[in-house]
């Protein structure tokens, strides 16, 4: 079987309420080590004095994430939506986060719950793409990034993830297709830098067609 290039496959978080990468607090240095955990400790303070409150919940549970505290972010979302079960967010980022931890079928579990609460979130969609991609159903994920562009044609999160479903599946034109749609969207940002790398990619493997 041909192998392709090494594609820069990173797929974008979909999280409803983060924008970040999630990271290790171990991978800060320093000042920026003592600023996040500072942060979390402050707000887990608030959270407790304030335990129904979801706002505060749902902010605790994204430093959480964002730090790679997978256990503690899973405990604060689900405390989320044992308050409030019609959380959009909540429901969002606990399927994302059950999808890093290779829970799949609770990860779409709770991404259904979330699209059924709310059927026009791309992201959702996108989240549930996701899942099914790393669970790797392939066409099950193509189909999820084409509802989600459906509902929003501009997501770069969509259109990304797909070009890289289809380069998996050794569909180079539509990869290309889409990376250089995400380059169209957004061509100052580093995502589209990983797109021409990875179409660039692709050309070098095709012999620079």
């Amino acid at each position: 079987m041909l192998t392709g290039p090494r594609i820069a496959a990173i797929i974008l978080p979909a999280l409803l309420a983060l924008v970040a990468v999630p990271v290790a607090l171990a991978q800060d240095d320093g000042e920026a080590l003592d600023e996040r955990v500072a942060a979390i400790e402050a707000l887990a303070r608030d959270a407790a004095k304030n335990p129904d409150d979801v706002g505060l919940l749902i902010d605790l549970g994204n430093l959480y994430y964002e730090a790679g505290m997978e256990t503690e972010a899973l405990a604060t979302y689900l405390a989320v939506v044992e308050l409030d079960s019609t959380h959009v967010g909540a429901l969002t980022n606990l399927g994302s986060l059950y999808t890093d931890m290779g829970k799949f079928d609770s990860a779409e579990e709770r991404l259904r719950r979330a699209l059924a609460l709310d059927p026009e979130n791309a992201m959702v969609y996108t989240n549930l793409g996701t899942n099914y991609y790393a669970g790797r159903k392939y066409y099950e994920a193509v189909e999820m990034y084409r509802q989600a562009l459906v509902v929003d044609p501009d997501s770069v999160e969509a259109h990304f993830n797909m070009a890289v479903a289809f380069a998996d599946a050794q569909i180079f034109e539509e990869a290309v297709r889409e990376w250089q749609k995400v380059i169209e969207l957004d061509p100052k940002g580093a995502i589209a830098q990983i797109c021409r790398d990875n179409i660039d990619m692709i050309n070098d493997f095709r012999g620079g067609k």
